[in-house]
């Protein structure tokens, strides 16, 4: 299984060898942390930036973590680290998907791109702001989905350094907008946050429009 790993990495990079030349504008990146050396997150989060890396969506077409990245890697090759599991921290195969996700969500956001499909976790992560982040899971069927509105292909950049995942968003012509994305201090409200996440979009200064991204609900760690 580790020469298929290999493999999949070598064609990702051969891709972005092919087409990285195409792609010299950057739209966004984003980066999260992890701890090192505590259990598998690391690696978990190495191998589903190895099967990232590389990936061009492709104008009008849309994206699917689980179909496209979760589903690509041979399940004996992901360790244990600690996931969220019905409202409890446990340690489970594949921790630190969710956080490859949730970093290839920020991202999304601040390239302008459409968001199809996506779901907070029951409680707040601590590798990324309260509505920042996207869980999934192949086996509930909780996925990120990402749609491409634009005339022009765009390439993700996936890359792991030392403790730092960054995610990296390039197209083939420059972005024609400024994008703003903020996140409201999370309210205790009973015993749950509440969060709301908008986006500003900016044309030569001035502001095109403004959405509401997502009204997300966590639960009080105990």
């Amino acid at each position: 299984m580790v020469k298929k790993v290999k493999l999949s990495v070598f064609i990702m990079a051969l891709a972005f060898n092919i087409y990285g030349d195409n792609f010299p504008y950057l739209w966004s990146s984003y980066t999260t942390y992890f701890k090192q050396d505590i259990d598998d997150r690391g690696n978990n989060i190495q191998i589903a930036a190895n099967y990232l890396d590389g990936y061009i969506l492709l104008p009008k077409t849309i994206f699917s973590f689980n179909e496209d990245v979760t589903s690509k890697i041979p399940e004996q090759n992901l360790g244990v680290a600690c996931v969220l599991i019905n409202d409890k921290r446990v340690l489970g195969y594949g921790g630190g998907l969710c956080q490859v996700s949730s970093t290839l969500y920020a991202a999304s956001l601040y390239a302008g791109l459409s968001i199809y499909e996506r779901k907070p976790h029951s409680k707040i992560v601590s590798y990324i702001p309260a509505g920042f982040d996207a869980t999934v899971s192949k086996d509930d069927g909780v996925d990120l989905k990402i749609y491409n509105p634009y005339r022009c292909k765009l390439l993700i950049r996936a890359t792991v350094r030392e403790n730092g995942l960054t995610i990296s968003i390039y197209g083939t012509k420059p972005k024609l907008r400024d994008v703003r994305v903020f996140t409201t201090k999370p309210e205790k409200i009973g015993n749950f946050f509440h969060t709301t996440t908008v986006r500003e979009v900016f044309s030569s200064g001035r502001m095109v429009f403004s959405e509401v991204v997502s009204r997300d609900i966590y639960m009080v760690s105990e």
